[in-house]
């Protein structure tokens, strides 16, 4: 089940006129292949996902709830079908707080990845600890966003070019303050972007005096956000739709995003760029080589920044950074 069919199962389900019961109520729906799931809606049309659970022993979890996402475990509710049967039951809610489409798009989305991540049996622990990080990643886009979306996009064109989006995903920072946005063995790999058309890129000093015995690359590119041009969450989703085998590199890819973004990701999710140009701009250049502040700097000194303009700088041939490593063949953008 697609996250796109998550949401039409949400649109379709007709809220309840109100919630006069003390038992909590929603209208659902089931989700096929997923008969442990249901989409629902509670009386204000908030979007939920219910999970049947069963009353095991021991202490439940303490409920979750944040500005954008509530949880509550093994709850006593009220379901009605799209048949109007009701039943009740007891049930993981974990609900969308928001009713803004994008952040609905956004929840439905990674709640499906969960959805596959447990299957459907799923016991106690693996339920809350798959809402815990529902919740981590609720948590980040309220957050202000730590890079730019021209850098983000950047990051997820190469990822979508690269002969293995699995093995680029694996590599993908885990960390804003990473130093480089890609590390696998020992090749190194920051991604920049231009909006400017001028190969001009900021860098820190750490990143032009990588560690000895590795590879340090940076891929340059320039970007333009166009009408019609492709959007983040297609570019997202294409992804997705290619790592799809490994969960927990979907909810990588989600939680990269959600931290990166912060507050903005609602409303960067249809901005769209050019990718023409971003395929024909994009060019490899050797970290070590670049114009930068070499050597050692004085015990005060930290945090060095600079502009580079790379300007008639010579680019790496692709080919040559595969023989420098092989592991270049699997994270640099196939033509």
């Amino acid at each position: 089940m697609k996250a796109v069919g998550l949401l039409a199962i949400y649109e379709g389900i007709a809220a309840l006129e109100s919630e006069r019961a003390t038992t909590p109520s929603f209208a659902v729906r089931p989700v096929a292949g997923h008969s442990t799931y249901f989409v629902g809606k509670d009386a204000d049309a908030r979007a939920c996902i219910l999970i049947a659970t069963e009353n095991e022993r021991g202490r439940k979890p303490p409920p979750i709830r944040l500005e954008n996402l509530d949880a509550q475990f093994e709850l006593a509710c009220m379901i009605r079908d799209p048949e109007g049967l009701v039943r009740e039951g007891l049930f993981t809610v974990v609900r969308c707080r928001s009713l803004e489409t994008e952040t609905i798009r956004y929840f439905l989305s990674v709640c499906r990845v969960i959805m596959g991540h447990l299957g459907n049996t799923p016991s106690r622990s693996s339920i809350a600890a798959a809402v815990r990080r529902i919740a981590s990643i609720f948590q980040s886009i309220k957050i202000p966003p730590v890079r730019s979306l021209n850098g983000l996009f950047g990051e997820l064109f190469m990822i979508s070019r690269s002969r293995s989006p699995t093995r680029a995903v694996a590599a993908w920072r885990i960390d804003v303050a990473s130093r480089y946005d890609f590390a696998a063995g020992d090749v190194r790999i920051d991604v920049k972007s231009s909006a400017t058309r001028a190969r001009k890129h900021t860098f820190s000093y750490d990143q032009c005096n990588p560690p000895p015995g590795t590879e340090a690359v940076v891929i340059s590119m320039m970007v333009e956000r166009i009408p019609g041009g492709l959007s983040l969450d297609r570019l997202i989703a294409s992804i997705e739709e290619r790592v799809a085998g490994d969960e927990d590199l979907v909810l990588k890819l989600h939680e990269v995003v959600a931290s990166t973004l912060g507050t903005s990701l609602s409303e960067s999710m249809q901005v769209t760029f050019d990718p023409r140009l971003a395929a024909t701009s994009l060019e490899f250049f050797d970290l070590r080589e670049i114009p930068a502040v070499r050597g050692p700097l004085p015990p005060s000194v930290s945090d060095v920044r600079f502009t580079v303009d790379m300007a008639g700088l010579v680019p790496l041939a692709k080919e040559f950074l595969i023989d420098r490593d092989p592991h270049f063949w699997d994270l640099v953008p196939d033509d």
